[in-house]
């Protein structure tokens, strides 16, 4: 890599060692609200330890996919680790890796999860819940009733794993490829009518995208017929509870071998998450995983996961994403309250990245969100823009001194996309290349730490 200063007498071949350390606070970004006095919740919390950060770096606004645009939480972390968004392999890919499940090229995977519908009066399907309460046992016992559906060459077959939801895995035969390019059933919305499969308009493959939501459509209204007069939901509904009737699938994907993380960025990657998406899009992507379990107090739960990053960086971690999903869930309760109760608990944990020794001049320790999570409105999620904060290496303390949406957009990082973050986080640790090098036959845009030596004879 080259040096931080030639005129200190360092040579191309020396090793700075330098962290990068992305805290992620899911779904961070809001909206005023009347409950907060028109202010964001993030503007309304009591947050002197971000503000304390946001004071001694530079800041801005984020946004993962460009202005406006609303991410999942998975395509905005690719994205923000490099990949170009047009690789992005869908979400199942990652569900399915997280569970432990074998991939293969040749197959379509959807994530399936046992909802609550009512069959209309016109044969449609309303989404009552979109994850019915169910026990693990009872989910079992109703896939079992799921046998392998095989319609006009195309088999699909739902394998459960746990907490309401599997993946259905589609397969064709005789000369049939089947297409991820269908659109999801899943509603989103509560209330909302079941979706029929359809092929999307694009579609790379038209005759396997018809084809392939046709075998869908098939199958979905098999599934109905036998989960609606399953023994365990005859029993639910005799005990008052919710049926659960009908699987929801969505996020088509195909799985695509992967650029490993240290070969698309130069640097060794680790996260610090919980749950079998994240677990997954480490495992595609080639980074360590440090799995821990949700602990019930927030301000503990970050300072664990703050710790873990601290040792995933002794290990010889070089880029490590730290993750929590506390602010996302509290947005969802459409309560902004909580969502503020909940960004003041966080708060109280962030003087862990100097406890722990993150924040020095040597890391480079950026915090940010991947999405807006609006509490109120229909959203699932928002394309407004995140808060975004760097401390450390080759940084400066700008003119603001304020964590929030507003107080950020006045910061000297201006508005970043996510595909700005990994070259920003090379450049701030001396680990971006001189563009015009071709050093190895990988490319890459940072300085790679091992060429192939010239030798003559």
């Amino acid at each position: 890599m080259p040096p931080r200063s030639l005129a200190g007498g360092l040579r191309w071949s020396t090793v700075v060692r330098m962290a990068v350390i992305l805290l992620i606070l899911d779904g961070i970004a809001d909206r005023p609200w009347p409950a907060l006095g028109g202010l964001t919740p993030l503007q309304a919390a009591r947050t002197p330890n971000l503000d304390r950060f946001a004071a001694a770096g530079q800041t801005g606004l984020l946004h993962s996919l460009g202005r406006g645009m609303a991410p999942g939480s998975e395509l905005a972390h690719f994205v923000l680790f490099g990949y170009p968004r047009e690789l992005y392999p869908g979400r199942a890919v990652f569900e399915a890796a997280g569970e432990g499940l074998p991939l293969s090229a040749d197959e379509v995977v959807f994530r399936g999860l046992f909802a609550t519908v009512e069959r209309m009066g016109d044969g449609s399907l309303r989404a009552i819940t979109r994850r019915t309460p169910i026990d693990d046992a009872s989910c079992r016992e109703l896939t079992a009733a799921i046998t392998p559906f095989e319609w006009d060459g195309v088999t699909i077959e739902f394998v459960y794993n746990s907490d309401h939801q599997g993946i259905v895995y589609v397969r064709g035969s005789a000369g049939i490829e089947p297409s991820e390019d269908v659109t999801d059933s899943d509603p989103y919305v509560p209330g909302d009518r079941v979706i029929r499969p359809e092929p999307l308009e694009g579609a790379r493959d038209p005759f396997g995208a018809r084809h392939t939501a046709a075998a869908l459509e098939a199958w979905l209204a098999h599934v109905y017929a036998k989960l609606d007069a399953h023994p365990v939901n005859v029993a639910r509904r005799g005990r008052g509870e919710q049926p659960a009737n009908f699987l929801l699938v969505k996020w088509s994907a195909r799985y695509t071998p992967m650029r490993p993380f240290e070969d698309q960025n130069g640097l060794v990657g680790a996260s610090v998450s919980s749950g079998v998406t994240y677990k997954g899009i480490a495992e595609v992507l080639g980074m360590r995983w440090y799995g821990c379990d949700y602990l019930a107090d927030t301000t503990n739960d970050l300072r664990a996961r703050v710790a873990l990053a601290a040792r995933a960086v002794s290990d010889g971690c070089e880029f490590v994403h730290v993750h929590t999903k506390a602010p996302d869930v509290a947005g969802h309760t459409k309560d902004p309250l909580i969502k503020r109760d909940v960004i003041e608990a966080l708060d109280a944990a962030i003087p862990s990245l100097w406890d722990e020794g993150l924040v020095c001049p040597e890391n480079l320790v950026i915090v940010t969100g991947d999405h807006g999570t609006p509490s109120g409105t229909v959203l699932v999620h928002s394309g407004d823009a995140v808060p975004i904060a760097m401390v450390g290496a080759a940084t400066f303390a700008d003119e603001v001194a304020a964590f929030d949406e507003r107080s950020c957009a006045a910061g000297s990082l201006g508005h970043l996309e996510g595909c700005d973050i990994m070259p920003e986080a090379l450049n701030r640790i001396a680990r971006i290349k001189y563009m015009t090098a071709k050093l190895t036959p990988g490319g890459g845009i940072y300085w790679p730490t091992r060429t192939e030596h010239l030798r003559v004879r």
